[in-house]
């Protein structure tokens, strides 16, 4: 009877572990390398390259400062509009951050200095990435404290550069 007890005990203890631990949490370095490419393509103004990092999805979204952007192709338009003028992202690494949501979501949150026809400002991205069979895809770019285009640098809070 001790015995059956004793491994009911162990195979409970197992499951709530089992609970508290990710399944298949990403590796951060692979995560990292993902989003390292992503700023890489975007930084060489690479549109075929950036295009393959978007997830195809109806579900894809960016939001920036005085910009929504909904669908994949709409999100490639915008990308060639940008890349028309002085466009860098330059990620704070020592900020990054991978916060996995399940086995194949995960979102990052990192400051950049992003330029665009103007001195780099630091902005917080936050940026989803989703695991598909073609590796790492970009599903959501959220860019807060950046103001937009056209606004003055010396607004507070905006951490212009």
């Amino acid at each position: 009877m001790r015995s059956h007890l004793a491994a009911i005990v162990i195979a409970i203890a197992c499951i709530g572990l089992a609970a508290r631990t990710p399944a298949h949490a990403a590796p951060e370095d692979d995560v990292r390398s993902a989003f390292s490419r992503f700023v890489d393509a975007n930084n060489a103004h690479d549109l075929d390259e950036v295009g393959k990092m978007l997830a195809d999805s109806a579900d894809f979204l960016w939001i920036s400062p005085g910009d929504v952007v909904r669908e994949r192709g709409a999100a490639l338009d915008r990308f060639r509009e940008i890349f028309l003028s002085i466009w860098r992202i330059e990620p704070d690494w020592s900020t990054f951050e991978a916060l996995g949501l399940d086995d194949r979501t995960v979102e990052i949150f990192v400051r950049a200095d992003i330029a665009r026809n103007a001195p780099a400002r630091t902005a917080q991205m936050n940026v989803l990435l989703v695991r598909t069979a073609r590796g790492w895809r970009v599903l959501h770019i959220f860019v807060s404290n950046l103001p937009p285009e056209g606004a003055a640098c010396d607004t507070p809070g905006h951490g212009c550069a």
